[in-house]
């Protein structure tokens, strides 16, 4: 009997006989998985947890796997039988909702759950429509980047001039997005218009008698939604398992993002001589500064959150740990703590609070820490740095740049410490 004749033998007849086609199911089944939550922006570690568990449910007695940015390949086990595959994920996105809902799944199968039971459930998570409308990802993201110009110390003209243009640039990366546009070309593009909206805005306020704007030290606040947070976190914890393959794609690629967009600062400001490497000083005095920074930290993360279809209980305990250790950061720093040293502080925070959170709420820890530490990640320095670079201002380009890699090795360093006190397989990383 050929196997592919077998698919009509009897329930009853030997497992032998219907091994093959049964085997060939449950390793499609388990790639079909993996590659859904990498296209949904988890780290490599994860999905290949993942991958595992859901093999050893389905009944294999091994998995291999190699997992990258955008690519799978795994070979699986069962007694002589061995097969290898290979995916590829073309269009990666962020969806936290996805990330969930498949890990959850794979917490669900056991011995009595078929290859085709979880293909069926894998059919319904991928025909979920985005949580979120255009519209309210559109406000997310204005609400999060106006709560980083409340926090970069800029007043109410700042906000409203940042609140309008990320909105537009927000509405332009998604209809980019659609129209399947370069990426590198849409973060631009969405860069340009939210800084020229900005410096049009600015320049309306100010022709309305309003104190005039202060250009440079919020001009950068514009662009923050573009901050590629997913792939700088999640790639910064599998650099810290040893998964170089993963995590220096990941970052490189954040760092084509992060040039893409700081190219669209130096070039906006440069055309209309203003700069984007001033910092403004604090207009509010303690203690309505903190209180301040609390409300903004709470918006800012919570914007974040559901920017990346997060779902709402899982977006409030986000915001909730974020803000608290976001406020604590400021205030060392306030204090004269140096902020690799705040930041990192902050991570362990984060990272403590997401280990309490996650069962509650049940959600994957990376649905947590990443909205949460997202608006301590310096994006305005990266940008300054950037700038400073193209302008040959080297010290201006060192001293944010070095900032900036600093606070973000910072922050990856306090959440893997929180990871390896809390679980049990970061206590022995390994690369694969």
């Amino acid at each position: 009997m050929r196997d592919d004749q077998r698919d009509d033998v009897p329930d009853g007849t030997a497992e032998l006989h219907l091994e093959p086609l049964r085997f060939i199911a449950r390793t499609d089944a388990v790639l079909r998985l993996g590659t859904l939550m990498l296209g949904a922006g988890a780290s490599s570690a994860r999905v290949r947890d993942t991958m595992d568990r859901t093999a050893h449910g389905l009944g294999l007695d091994r998995l291999e796997s190699r997992v990258g940015m955008t690519d799978i390949v795994i070979t699986a086990q069962r007694g002589q039988l061995f097969r290898t595959r290979v995916a590829d994920v073309r269009h990666p996105v962020v969806n936290s909702e996805r990330i969930a809902e498949v890990m959850h799944l794979s917490h669900r199968v056991a011995g009595g759950v078929t290859a085709d039971d979880l293909q069926r459930e894998l059919d319904r998570i991928e025909r979920m429509p985005p949580r979120y409308p255009t519209a309210v990802r559109v406000l997310a993201a204005a609400a999060a980047c106006t709560a980083f110009a409340f926090l970069n110390n800029g007043g109410w003209a700042e906000c409203l001039s940042v609140a309008l243009a990320v909105a537009l640039g927000q509405y332009v990366r998604v209809r980019g997005a659609r129209l399947q546009v370069n990426e590198f070309l849409l973060v631009f593009l969405s860069a340009s218009a939210a800084l020229l909206t900005f410096l049009g805005v600015s320049h309306l306020i100010e022709l309305l008698g309003a104190p005039s704007p202060q250009y440079g030290a919020a001009l950068t606040s514009a662009v923050l939604y573009l901050v590629p947070g997913f792939p700088l976190v999640t790639g910064a914890l599998d650099l810290a398992r040893l998964d170089l393959n993963a995590g220096v794609n990941r970052v490189v690629y954040a760092c084509l993002v992060l040039l893409s967009t700081g190219c669209a600062v130096w070039a906006v400001a440069a055309v209309f001589q203003t700069s984007a490497v001033a910092v403004a000083a604090p207009e509010l005095a303690e203690p309505l500064l903190s209180l301040g920074r609390l409300v903004a930290g709470f918006v800012g993360v919570m914007g974040f959150a559901l920017l990346f279809s997060t779902p709402w209980r899982i977006a409030l305990a986000a915001a909730a740990i974020g803000t608290v250790a976001n406020v604590g950061r400021l205030l060392m720093i306030d204090h004269g703590t140096m902020q690799p040293v705040a930041a990192a502080a902050a991570g362990v925070a984060v990272g403590f609070g997401a280990f309490a959170v996650s069962r509650f709420v049940r959600a994957p820890r990376i649905t947590l820490t990443v909205p949460a530490v997202l608006i301590m990640v310096p994006g305005a320095s990266a940008y300054r740095a950037i700038v400073g670079t193209i302008e040959s201002d080297t010290i201006s380009a060192v001293q944010y740049g070095v900032t900036a890699v600093f606070v973000v090795v910072a922050l990856a360093v306090g959440l893997t410490v929180a990871r390896v006190v809390t679980e049990r397989e970061w206590q022995r990383p390994s690369a694969r």
